[in-house]
């Protein structure tokens, strides 16, 4: 990552993260919000513990969803992001407490 990147990432109080990025977090709850993009919809709000400090995640994808509904707030999870616009995908898995 880049200094401005790198700058962003940290100022921002939100996860952001670019195609191929991957970050470990700490799983610290979750609630349900008004979508900032429609505001006819909800959306779900996570908020984890990263690198960059603590952070809000937003996210409607189902498969996110039902992966945090499987966890507990605690847990270490790797996040990897792939594609970009409409066509992210998220793939989500538990961090190892020996494997840090």
């Amino acid at each position: 990552m880049g200094k401005l990147a790198d700058w962003t990432q940290k100022s921002s109080k939100y996860l952001k993260l670019q195609d191929g990025e991957k970050v470990k977090a700490f799983f610290r709850g979750y609630k349900i919000v008004t979508s900032s993009f429609d505001t006819d919809n909800e959306t779900v709000r996570y908020k984890l513990d990263t690198p960059f400090g603590e952070k809000s995640w937003d996210t409607s994808a189902k498969n996110v969803a039902m992966f945090f509904d499987e966890i507990e707030e605690g847990q270490q999870l790797l996040i990897e992001r792939n594609g970009t616009g409409t066509d992210t995908k998220y793939k989500l898995s538990l961090v190892e407490a020996d494997s840090e």
